[in-house]
């Protein structure tokens, strides 16, 4: 109250605090929670509804500040003697609401739960709203009051609905027995930024986890350099933590260099996240950890397998019983085809003869063009020449 003729100060549900005359001002009466939400059953039908450190509960109001109507989160304590709750949201973040604002969630599954929240798919099938969005789809995004919600669309544009225009879309049935759970999120992780929960438009970006600032969703680096906080409901992992020893693709360019697309072993790490990759054209460079992705083992014993987990596709002159693979069989004096092309310089589909070795495992080998070239022995493969000719014929 602003004076002592009782003119009272109000906080609208809007969050704005207004000062009125008392004379404008009529007191409502308590109101079931049933009677409040339609058919829905309140706090207490659905069992376990008193507000305590640890509960989940959902946002339903909008009397505290931030636009949090339809979120959910955990209680971790109470703020003050009025049993105002703080409450950890999805997204990490740490906001204390007026109680009226928060209800214990209900368990999946039973009524209510499908109400309209931040997150949830929806179709546009009403047309109060102008601009023709009828038939559309998106993701809410907020509340802008206390019922109509603002939605991502997905062609990218967000606008605020009418509640009477958006309904929730049902999430599809699992298939029985044949999908697999999400894949648990780790720090290394290559992923791709597959929802759009969280706002920015990251949607189809590629990164590496960093860390978890809460218990389960992540800080993402982008191959942009940005570190995002992510829901993780909008992350899909792409490949396994980097480790000393892992096949590598460098699928960045963070990274100076033009190395996007080589392949590599990682050799050590420079610090505490980018790595040194030695190269399969020899060189070792230090890269970006966004820029490297490690490459799946190849199955063993493969048709088509080379030693370095490279698919060669079966060609005319090496048919899939090929008694000879690439790198075996060979030795000076031998004619090979080059059909590789991890040595640098263009040489793929020439011929020659293996002349020395330089090392333990690699060829020279003069080509028919009569240039001498050092090959790595995935490159180089035995040719399939005629039968050695016999006397008489």
């Amino acid at each position: 109250f602003i004076d002592a003729n009782n003119n009272p100060e109000v906080r609208l549900d809007s969050g704005q605090l207004v000062s009125f005359y008392k004379d404008d001002v009529k007191a409502l009466p308590d109101l079931p929670s049933a009677a409040l939400r339609g058919t829905s059953p309140g706090p207490s039908a659905l069992g376990g509804g008193e507000l305590k450190v640890g509960a989940k509960v959902e946002i339903i109001g909008t009397m505290t500040p931030g636009g949090h109507k339809g979120k959910r989160g955990e209680i971790t304590r109470f703020i003050d003697a009025s049993n105002n709750p703080e409450v950890r949201l999805e997204s990490g973040q740490l906001v204390s609401f007026y109680k009226a604002d928060v209800q214990v969630a209900a368990p999946s599954g039973l009524p209510g739960s499908n109400a309209l929240k931040v997150g949830t798919r929806v179709e546009i099938t009403g047309s109060l709203t102008p601009g023709g969005h009828k038939g559309k789809r998106g993701e809410i995004t907020e509340f802008v009051d206390a019922e109509n919600p603002a939605v991502r669309l997905d062609d990218g544009h967000t606008v605020s609905f009418y509640r009477a225009d958006v309904s929730a879309i049902p999430a599809p049935a699992p298939l029985g027995g044949l999908s697999k759970g999400p894949t648990a999120l780790k720090v290394g992780q290559r992923v791709e930024i597959a929802g759009a929960l969280t706002p920015g438009g990251h949607r189809g970006k590629k990164g590496k986890i960093l860390r978890f600032p809460d218990n389960e969703n992540p800080e993402v680096q982008l191959e942009d350099g940005t570190a995002v906080n992510f829901y993780k409901a909008d992350i899909s992992v792409l490949s396994e933590p980097l480790e000393i020893g892992k096949r590598v693709e460098i699928t960045g360019s963070l990274t100076p260099g033009g190395h996007k697309g080589k392949c590599g072993k990682i050799t050590q790490f420079v610090d505490a996240e980018n790595p040194a990759v030695e190269l399969d054209d020899g060189e070792i460079v230090s890269f970006y950890c966004a820029d490297v992705t490690v490459r799946p083992a190849p199955a063993p014993g493969g048709i088509g397998s080379s030693p370095l987990g490279v698919a060669t596709p079966p060609t005319a002159s090496m048919p899939l019983a090929a008694p000879k693979k690439a790198g075996e069989g060979l030795r000076v004096g031998v004619r090979v085809e080059i059909t590789g092309a991890l040595t640098p310089g263009g040489h793929k589909g020439k011929k020659g003869t293996i002349t020395q070795f330089v090392d333990a495992e690699n060829p020279a080998v003069k080509l028919d063009d009569g240039e001498e070239v050092s090959f790595y022995k995935a490159d180089v493969t035995v040719s399939a020449g005629p039968a050695t000719p016999t006397i008489g014929t």
